[in-house]
């Protein structure tokens, strides 16, 4: 597992990737990370959740559908 964290200076950036990586398929991942001064600076917990683009307002659960094993 490779895990870099890095502050982008410009719209194209590049990694290394290890040796043993070579020739097998690996996903990328890109998110901000919240572990910065300035994320942390940056408002409350409700606004970090208010800015992800997933919303369960209109979810509704039903235990029944859940544990249905057929």
């Amino acid at each position: 597992m490779l895990r870099q964290v890095m502050i982008p200076s410009k719209e194209n950036s590049t990694i290394s990737i290890p040796a043993e990586f070579y020739g097998r398929e690996v996903e990328i991942l890109v998110f901000p990370s919240c572990n910065t001064k300035a994320n942390q600076n940056s408002g409350s917990i409700k606004d970090l959740f208010a800015r992800h683009l997933y919303s369960f307002e209109d979810y509704k659960f039903n235990r029944d559908e859940a544990n249905d094993y057929e």
